[in-house]
């Protein structure tokens, strides 16, 4: 029995044994068959991915070939621009040496050609033989303009004969660096004035339009008249019918008289008016001379060169203009000291602004109650160009005729015109200083160009006064046309008192041209007049 049982119970563990197995065969089975698919998965998604990365990679590889194009592109056109720049910067070095070059060649080693000046042949303009009775009114402005250029060509021509003569240097030398004015001038409105008007508006347009060109061609005969006074006052024979004001300063060419016309052809005339305007040069030479600045004497009295000055030009002997010229040196040697007084403090609160002095003692309202006046009203033209500072004596067209409604072309062929403008005292107090409150700063102010400005000073007696001048940078100063001062051409600061001058003012109106250069950074100029009279300390 016990052995029955015994062969039972071992069968049905056996059994359970057979089902225990074949069950976790289906359990391995699924399991197996589980990972199989996870495994197929996983490879699809292993592949899918795959095939993006191959996107992205060749995405990447064709953003980079676009950038790679654009940096080309880009690196091309910035070469490209660089090599251009410096092209026209070494082109315009080039130039500026060529220029350079040839004002040096000019001014000292070209031999004066004095005979060509006094040649006498004249040719009429065909311009003047047309008649303008008949044309219409935008014909014969178009013809005014015409003729103001012959004009001012004719004038140019003039004032370049002026130059070569003051310079020792040949008329085409002379030309190349003389320059006159050119005015821009209003194109008149053609369909404007021509048209038949039909409709109020276009009456009141065609009135407009001719009162336009009415008043610029007044201007342009007020220019060309300027023009051709000048030039007669420096040409025009002198047969002693000219009246003699005191203090007037003659301008005619002393060997232009009627009676030398007809011994123009002789050699011994001819030789005679070669060594008048040689005698003329060298004593241009001298007055500008006596006037320019001197580090060893700031201060220089010139009182006797402007008296003379008048009576000099109408010399007709060579010899006597030669006399002239020495004493024109010996005065500007023999200047009196100024004396051991306090110098001219710009901050000082006697020195005032203003353009009338009253200096007869006379209690009036226009009394500068001051020992000094600094010139307060300007008018002022420019930048004129000047490159690296190559145009330093070039003359530009104010310095041959102060017309103040005429239109230059200044420097990069911008357009300039005389502007009205104040000393620095005239602008708010946040904008300047008090020691600058003498000083004149145009408002077109910049690097590299030169500016003209224009005064005019009453008194109201005839007198001689000390002046003190100073700039930043280079500048030269006439007083009624007289060469009163000349500074170097170094670069420096403004000091009020840079150089001190006596001069002789004349009764009523007394007119300041001052020419000022500007290197680099800043700019400004002053003029200051001594309202008491005395000897001043330096």
């Amino acid at each position: 029995m016990r052995s029955a049982c015994a062969a039972v119970a071992a069968g049905a563990v056996m059994l359970f044994a057979g089902v225990a197995s074949a069950g976790n065969v289906d359990r391995l089975e699924r399991r197996i068959r589980d990972l199989e698919a996870r495994i197929a998965r996983q490879d699809k998604m292993a592949d899918e991915m795959k095939h993006r990365l191959v996107k992205e990679d060749k995405k990447l590889a064709d953003l980079e070939a676009k950038v790679k194009s654009l940096e080309d592109v880009r690196r091309r056109n910035v070469n490209d621009e660089q090599v251009a720049k410096l092209r026209r910067a070494t082109k315009a070095q080039d130039d500026i040496a060529a220029r350079i070059e040839l004002l040096r060649k000019i001014l000292e080693n070209d031999e004066p050609e004095l005979r060509k000046l006094v040649q006498t042949n004249r040719t009429e303009n065909s311009l003047v033989e047309r008649n303008v009775s008949v044309m219409k009114m935008t014909d014969a402005y178009e013809l005014a303009k015409e003729l103001e250029s012959a004009i001012t060509e004719s004038y140019k021509d003039i004032k370049a004969t002026q130059t070569a003569i003051e310079r020792k240097m040949s008329f085409n030398a002379a030309q190349k660096i003389t320059d006159v004015a050119k005015a821009v001038r209003l194109e008149a409105n053609r369909k404007a004035i021509e048209d038949n008007p039909r409709t109020k508006e276009a009456l009141d347009a065609q009135k407009i339009a001719q009162t336009e060109v009415v008043r610029e061609a007044d201007n342009i005969v007020e220019t060309a008249v300027s023009m051709m006074q000048e030039a007669l006052e420096i040409v025009m024979p002198d047969d002693g019918t000219r009246p003699e004001a005191k203090g007037a300063r003659e301008k005619t060419i002393a060997w232009l008289k009627e009676s030398d016309f007809e011994k123009r052809s002789q050699d011994e005339a001819r030789k005679s008016r070669l060594e008048q305007m040689s005698a003329a040069a060298e004593y241009q030479v001298a007055i500008s001379a006596a006037a320019a600045e001197d580090e060893q004497e700031r201060a220089k009295d010139l009182t006797k060169v402007m008296e003379d000055a008048a009576e000099v030009v109408s010399n007709t002997d060579a010899a006597e203009l030669a006399q002239a010229a020495a004493a024109v040196q010996t005065a500007a040697a023999q200047s009196p000291a100024p004396g051991e007084l306090e110098p001219l403090d710009a901050k000082r609160p006697e020195l005032v602004g203003g353009n009338i002095i009253s200096l007869s003692g006379r209690q009036s309202f226009d009394v500068i109650p001051a020992k000094w006046m600094y010139v307060q009203d300007w008018y002022v033209i420019g930048p004129f160009p000047n490159p690296n500072r190559i145009n330093l004596r070039r003359k530009f067209p104010p310095e041959s005729v102060v017309d103040l409604d005429a239109t230059y072309v200044g420097k990069d062929g911008r357009t300039v015109k005389w502007e009205f403008m104040q000393t620095m005292n005239s602008t708010p107090k946040e904008a300047w200083r008090a020691e600058g409150k003498a000083t004149a700063v145009p408002p077109t102010a910049e690097e590299y160009g030169i500016w003209y400005a224009y005064a005019e000073v009453f008194s109201d007696i005839e007198c001689d006064r000390w002046i003190a001048v100073g700039s930043d940078d280079r500048s030269d100063i006439w007083i009624n046309d007289v060469p009163v001062w000349g500074s170097s051409s170094k670069l420096k600061q403004w000091r009020i008192d840079e150089g001190y001058r006596r001069i002789h003012l004349k009764k009523g109106r007394n007119r300041i041209l001052a020419r000022i250069e500007n290197g680099w950074m800043n700019l400004s100029w002053s003029v200051c007049i001594s309202v008491e009279d005395g000897r001043l300390g330096l």
